[in-house]
């Protein structure tokens, strides 16, 4: 049985995601970085499957099966998203509030950037 939202943070498919679920379950500013990972999979022709993608602590997170060259592309893609806001794909830092949230001047305004 799925969760009602793909952005459950405890949502694991172990079969793999999907691009288009893997888009889903982030904001629609990191859509980039999800393609750049499964651009990277398909062009490399690394048979390994995504099992999670969510937001953590305000950067983006991709789980999949181990393979080291896989994950080196994952880290880097992931650091990057504390630079871009989660909402549109600006330029962002992370912002603090009731949330941590990478975020651009206009979307994270009400919250005070964090400095790390």
């Amino acid at each position: 049985m799925k969760p009602v939202s793909p952005r459950y943070p405890t949502y694991v498919i172990y079969e793999g995601y999907d691009r288009a679920l893997a888009i889903e379950s982030v904001g629609k500013g990191w859509a980039s970085l999800i393609h750049e990972v499964f651009d990277y999979i398909e062009q490399n022709k690394i048979p390994q499957k995504v099992i999670q993608v969510k937001e953590k602590f305000g950067g983006l997170r991709i789980y999949a099966d181990y393979n080291e060259e896989l994950d080196n592309k994952i880290i880097e893609v992931c650091k990057r998203s504390f630079t871009i806001c989660e909402d549109c794909g600006a330029p962002g830092k992370l912002r603090g509030g009731s949330w941590y949230r990478t975020l651009c001047d206009i979307h994270g305004k009400d919250n005070p950037i964090i400095e790390v």
